[in-house]
């Protein structure tokens, strides 16, 4: 299998931090590419988005949800997902979650980029509340995750990492303490260290 990734995405780190966790690698080979500026993906994944898995008939998997999915019938899928029905879909809940303040932070980052007088107060504004309001979440709903590190874990993992990443200066491990000490145990597992962000 094929996968398409960046150091950059957090849904691409996801997916990898889940084959990390499986320890399937040696079934991918994996493709780093950057879906801004290679027109290549475009012929693979209509949406030109990372993480892309092309599978061993070509058939092509997009949405870093769906690939986890997928990746988890390779092995023990109650390794990632809950089997009992509450804890399935609050699991599921957490990875949304994460993934829509993934989405939010990347475009506080690429809002910040632009030269200051192209900024949009009220779009940063937005973001940022997005991530403001996630964190308070996490925070108050720590009995949530699951002993595992399953798929919501996983995401809010990345999600964290990817504040980190993209805005050090932040203070958000001060506000949000037994977040951030369940954190500090997570991002040293060896899947987390290797698949760390990178410009």
């Amino acid at each position: 299998m094929q996968l398409y990734y960046s150091l950059t995405s957090p849904f691409a780190r996801k997916v990898c931090v889940l084959i990390q966790e499986l320890k399937i690698q040696d079934q991918f080979e994996m493709i780093k590419i950057d879906p801004w500026t290679n027109p290549d993906l475009r012929q693979i994944n209509p949406l030109s988005k990372v993480p892309t898995l092309v599978l061993n008939h070509k058939e092509v998997l997009f949405d870093s949800a769906l690939i986890c999915e997928y990746l988890s019938t390779l092995k023990d899928k109650a390794l990632i997902y809950p089997t009992e029905r509450v804890e399935y879909f609050k699991s599921l809940r957490l990875q949304a979650l994460a993934d829509g303040a993934m989405a939010a932070v990347g475009r506080c980052y690429a809002e910040f980029k632009k030269p200051e007088h192209l900024q949009s107060q009220d779009m940063l504004q937005r973001f940022q509340a997005t991530q403001v309001a996630t964190l308070i979440w996490l925070e108050q709903h720590l009995d949530n995750f699951t002993k595992n590190f399953g798929i919501g874990e996983i995401s809010v993992a990345c999600l964290l990492a990817y504040i980190d990443f993209r805005f050090p200066e932040q203070d958000w491990k001060i506000k949000y303490s037994q977040l951030a000490a369940w954190f500090e145990q997570v991002k040293a597992r060896d899947s987390m260290q290797f698949t760390q962000y990178q410009v």
